[in-house]
């Protein structure tokens, strides 16, 4: 309650001007984060569908979403060079407009090839992005970080939920080709909006500070959770719909839902209570246990829990990357660092963990067995729990730099 008090004290006061612009900007912010995720997490639910028009592989299905992963990871510290160069908001408006233009880009002929190079053009937009996002949250509303950056990943988790759950049903009515051209549809609303609505506000050009947090420990044990919890959802997210295939699409959305939105509230709740979780060790170890259970359901092909299954390693992961994403901004000392610290975990989170699908895949084109291509799953859930061991610990010893508002501000709900 005292922090809560405190952050209150040093509210600005409302005005009309800050009270038209949050109305405006925080929703955009919000909107932001659901298309950076519904045309990734829009992927995995139609590969059956778009494995048997286009004659792919298992391996090559797996590409799909590795290919997304390692362009995450790749394009992470050019988008933060970008964001110092051209200025945070002008990198996200051109990116925003880039990711609608390549997501509807993968139904052009020939198929084939669009269907791959749309791929890595839509996860290279969401890749050059991402950097940028935490310095405008924090330039836009100086005195309110957690709770701007609590609306940005509250985005981010809906796009997932929405374009792994709704999916689905799209695909069932209309066809994949139909959800590709939905989801690129709204990026391009979106993005428009954002150019149209959000303050022209850019600085100069600003030096960056990649080289520097590259030599800094907490982002390399940032980043060691974030890989582990990568590897763990994608690789059952992408195998997930090949386990169900022959199950109605009504319960192929049902489990869909248990993995992405049913643990919405869980993790609401654990954001509003009055305790530090990203640098808790109990919060990670129960993350890791949590998915480590759901994986091995998976694993075993109990179908009929699928949906249990499902929930489990959802919460766990859900848990484990929100409490990783709220680390950088929260012992980053001004807008260039928490930028840097963003921009190295993605590319080192995301580029390692590319391996994960296309492994498993190998293993189901090995064995035989859908069920085996769980088992990245399940190696990936003890490391985050062995990782809760000593990650949060040492985080919670390294003093955040600089006076900036992640360094003085409480924990704020996400």
């Amino acid at each position: 309650m005292g922090a809560s008090a405190l952050e209150c004290a040093h509210q600005p006061p409302l005005t009309i001007r800050s009270v038209r612009r949050a109305a405006v900007t925080l929703p955009l912010i919000w909107l932001m984060g659901v298309n950076l995720r519904t045309v990734i997490f829009g992927i995995p639910p139609v590969l059956p569908e778009l494995r048997h028009d286009l004659g792919l592989r298992y391996s090559a299905s797996g590409a799909l979403t590795s290919i997304v992963l390692a362009t995450l990871g790749l394009g992470s510290v050019p988008g933060a060079i970008l964001g110092a160069r051209f200025g945070a908001r002008r990198t996200v408006t051109i990116t925003s407009v880039g990711l609608g233009l390549a997501a509807a880009g993968r139904l052009l002929p020939p198929q084939l090839f669009w269907v791959f190079a749309g791929t890595v053009g839509l996860a290279l937009c969401v890749a050059l992005a991402q950097p940028s996002m935490p310095v405008l949250v924090r330039r836009w509303y100086p005195q309110s970080v957690p709770r701007a950056s609590g609306i940005y990943s509250n985005g981010i988790l809906v796009g997932n939920t929405v374009g792994a759950s709704a999916t689905p049903l799209v695909n069932q009515l209309f066809g994949w080709q139909a959800t590709f051209m939905l989801w690129a549809g709204i990026a391009l609303v979106g993005g428009v909006l954002w150019a149209w609505l959000t303050p022209r506000d850019d600085a100069g050009p600003a030096p960056s500070r990649l080289m520097e947090s590259i030599r800094d420990r907490r982002v390399w044990q940032i980043l060691a959770l974030f890989t582990f919890q990568n590897i763990a959802y994608f690789s059952a997210a992408t195998w997930l719909p090949f386990l169900l295939r022959g199950q109605s699409p009504f319960y192929v959305s049902l489990v869909f839902l248990c993995v992405n939105l049913f643990p919405l509230p869980v993790l609401l709740l654990v954001t509003v209570l009055p305790w530090s979780y990203p640098l808790s060790s109990a919060f990670y170890v129960a993350a890791g246990l949590m998915t480590l259970v759901g994986s091995v359901g998976l694993l075993l092909g109990l179908v009929q829990l699928a949906w249990l299954s499902g929930f489990l390693l959802g919460l766990g992961c859900g848990a484990a990357f929100m409490a990783a994403l709220a680390l950088p901004p929260m012992v980053a000392g001004d807008e260039s660092q928490a930028s840097a610290f963003t921009a190295l975990v993605f590319f080192f989170g995301y580029f390692l963990a590319f391996a994960g699908p296309i492994l498993a895949g190998s293993i189901a084109d090995a064995t035989g067995a859908i069920t085996a291509a769980f088992w990245p799953s399940v190696a990936a859930a003890v490391l985050m729990a062995v990782m809760g061991l000593v990650v949060p610990r040492a985080m919670s010893r390294a003093p955040a730099r600089g006076p900036g508002p992640a360094a003085t501000s409480a924990p704020g709900p996400k």
